[in-house]
């Protein structure tokens, strides 16, 4: 049963501010605006990830850096300059009613945040976008920590738009002013946690960057034969693995979540899917690759691409490819797309299916582990 506090005890939303000062009244307050909502979609976190590296190098200019290559990936798969994917902007939001819908965007804004500054984009990052791709361990490493960088302004992002998420009950009734604060509340502790696992992570691989300690991370690599059709960065907290078994349980207090990274990038006409995690993270992350290993090789592409667009807004598509898929292959994706907004993730939906994709076309397979990780002959 709701109990309203008196004006000078705590608000009941949990805002620690009195009753009087925050939800006394909310309901005759005026409601917001689409100019309330289309204000919000321009505020952007504007802080260089990179000076967690304490080196004093940091430039004040903020720049919109790409987590995927624009020269040497997004290009290869464009048309006319554009690739398929979702933008997740709540302006966007608005105009497709909570929907996300994939769409032609142009690569100048494809995979971009305001997450480096103009020296640390191009510098950390010149062994990737200056040198002939070799699939070092340095390149590997390095694919990875701007995955990482990537999460951790995402979910940043994700907090700024929980405080807006608190003030958009004015005007409502009551009851509605209480489903939002409850729905806020669940969804600012789920981001603060992961906050707090990536924050770690990133710490860990700042220690590695700094002392060249690139050999460090673990890699599951598949390299491909031609340009992958779908390009990807990101980062997850694997729950389930190909056979729909449990690997952990997400949301729950203490403890942490193991974290898999993952990018897909072409390169001489050819290209790679690359999985990568840290060696305390071990565990959980080699049973979801050994899952992944076990499928047919039939069914391997398909794994990968609802992988991609189940877990990930920052995956990006060749037109050509999409517009070629039948309705039916779309129509999954989009639904694939949609989950985790408004349905959890279920151990069934990584199980192989009836349905095809063929957008990665598998030459070969290897994986890297640190020396310490790595069985030595006898």
């Amino acid at each position: 049963m709701f109990i309203i506090p008196g004006r000078n005890e705590a608000c009941w939303c949990g805002s620690e501010k009195k009753f009087k000062k925050c939800h006394l009244n909310r309901e005759h307050e005026p409601p917001l605006e689409r100019q309330d909502f289309e204000k919000q979609t321009k505020r952007h976190t504007k802080t260089c990830c990179a000076e967690t590296l304490n080196d004093g190098l940091c430039t004040t200019k903020v720049i919109k850096a790409h987590t995927i290559s624009k020269s040497g990936s997004l290009k290869q798969i464009a048309e006319n300059g554009h690739v398929m994917g979702t933008r997740t902007s709540l302006n966007e939001l608005i105009k497709t009613e909570g929907v996300l819908v994939t769409k032609k965007v142009g690569i100048n804004d494809a995979s971009t945040f305001t997450g480096f500054c103009s020296y640390h984009d191009k510098e950390l990052f010149a062994a990737l976008e200056d040198r002939k791709i070799t699939l070092s361990n340095e390149q590997l490493f390095l694919l990875a920590y701007r995955s990482t960088s990537r999460e951790l302004y995402a979910k940043e992002e994700q907090l700024l738009g929980i405080d807006f998420m608190k003030i958009s009950d004015r005007g409502q009734p009551r009851q509605v002013q209480e489903i939002i604060q409850k729905e806020a509340k669940r969804q600012e502790f789920g981001i603060k946690l992961a906050l707090d696992e990536l924050n770690s992570i990133k710490n860990e691989m700042d220690t590695l960057l700094l002392s060249g300690r690139f050999d460090e991370m673990n890699h599951f690599v598949i390299e491909l034969s031609d340009v992958p059709d779908i390009l990807v960065s990101g980062s997850t907290q694997p729950e389930f693995d190909f056979s729909g078994a449990r690997l952990q349980n997400l949301g729950l207090r203490g403890g942490k979540l193991s974290h898999l990274i993952y990018n897909a990038i072409s390169y001489e006409n050819k290209g790679c899917f690359v999985f990568s995690w840290l060696s305390m993270h071990n565990k959980v992350c080699k049973r979801f690759i050994d899952s992944l290993t076990s499928l047919a090789p039939k069914d391997l592409s398909t794994a990968l691409v609802k992988y991609c667009y189940t877990f990930c807004e920052n995956t990006w598509a060749s037109p050509v490819w999409w517009d070629n898929l039948d309705e039916g292959l779309k129509s999954e994706l989009n639904r694939r797309v949609q989950l985790g907004m408004y349905s959890p993730i279920k151990p069934r939906d990584l199980i192989p299916d009836d349905f095809e994709f063929d957008a990665f076309r598998v030459s070969k397979v290897w994986l890297h582990q640190p020396p310490s990780l790595t069985p030595q002959p006898a």
